[in-house]
Order: structure tokens, then C-alpha cells, then sequence
């Protein structure tokens, strides 16, 4: 016990920052981004299976990105409307702020109904700026088949959305990473 202790602790000091940046850039909220980081971590010091992961740090990533899609399944079955959180339209100082936000809560809409593994790469990619041979060496695919995969998912994505992406949506999550 005191072993995965150690282990999440050190992958804490780690990869925390960079885990917490992700669920908050994937839920729009600092607070949500708080309660989801200690989600995860009780979580991962439950598992079995992150004892046995081979890269501990990829499967806390993974299991980052599933929290925060399951907080969003969440967050609109208890809103039918598509309108934004009262919390973060209070948030916003201006106008093109909630524009901005509302295009990219469509977006993140939109990327939940892609299949797990092309949203676990769309998110890998953009959201958690990792390299194609980086999310393939997590994901046991090549380079080149995460990036088929990414680019799948993007024109699929722009289907979702409609084929004008707003812009400042496009700007923020689909960024070219060249």
C-alpha cells in the first residue's frame, strides 16, 4: 500500500499540473478541473488495473480525459438546454468571452460522440499537446496510424458541428501542431 502511495505521489508532482491544465482546459471551470483531479486520484489508488499499467502516467492521462467526458455527460443531462453553466456565464466578462466559451462547450460536445479511442487522440493531441509518436507509443499504434486516426476524427468532428467551425473554437482546440 505504501508502494502506490509513493507512486501516485510521485506522479503528482509530475504529471499534476499538466492533468490539471487538461480537465480544466476539457470543462471550462477551475473548480470542476479541482474536484476532478481529486476524482482521479482516489480513483487511481483504487485501481488494479493502474498498478499494472505499463506507463502509469498514459493511464492517468486516459483516465483524466474519461472523467471529465463522464462530468460532461453529467452536466447536460442535468441542463437540456445548450446554454453554458450559470457559473461560467459569470465567469465571462464580456460578450465575445461567452461566444468563445459556447463554441468551444460545442466542440467538447461534439467530441463526446466520437469513438473512445479517436476522442482519446483528439485530446492527447490537442488538448494535452502530445506529439503523434508520443500518444502512439501510449496507445500501441504507430505514428502514422494516430495521425490517420486524429484526422478521422477531426473531419468528423467538423461534421458534428457543421462545416463552418466557428473560428475562435477552431483557434482554441484544433490548432495546427506543426
Amino acid at each position: 500500500m505504501r508502494d502506490r502511495t509513493d507512486d501516485l505521489l510521485r506522479l503528482l508532482d509530475v504529471e499534476g499540473p499538466r492533468l490539471h491544465a487538461l480537465l480544466n482546459r476539457m470543462t471550462l471551470s477551475e473548480d470542476v478541473a479541482e474536484d476532478l483531479m481529486q476524482e482521479l486520484f482516489l480513483k487511481l489508488n483504487r485501481s488494479k488495473a493502474f498498478d499494472r499499467a505499463d506507463a502509469p502516467a498514459a493511464y492517468a492521462v486516459r483516465a483524466a480525459v474519461h472523467l471529465a467526458f463522464d462530468w460532461r455527460r453529467r452536466q447536460k443531462r442535468r441542463s437540456e438546454s445548450n446554454s453554458i453553466p450559470g457559473d461560467l456565464a459569470a465567469d465571462c466578462s464580456s460578450s465575445d468571452e461567452l461566444d468563445n466559451r459556447d463554441e468551444l462547450e460545442g466542440v467538447l460536445d461534439a467530441m463526446a460522440r466520437l469513438p473512445n479511442l479517436q476522442r482519446e487522440i483528439v485530446v492527447f493531441h490537442y488538448l494535452h499537446h502530445q506529439s503523434y509518436e508520443v500518444i502512439g507509443g501510449q496507445l500501441g499504434k504507430t505514428a502514422h496510424q494516430v495521425r490517420a486516426l486524429c484526422h478521422k476524427a477531426v473531419v468528423q468532428l467538423r461534421e458534428f458541428v457543421g462545416r463552418n467551425v466557428p473560428p475562435a473554437a477552431e483557434r482554441e482546440v484544433f490548432r495546427d501542431r506543426k
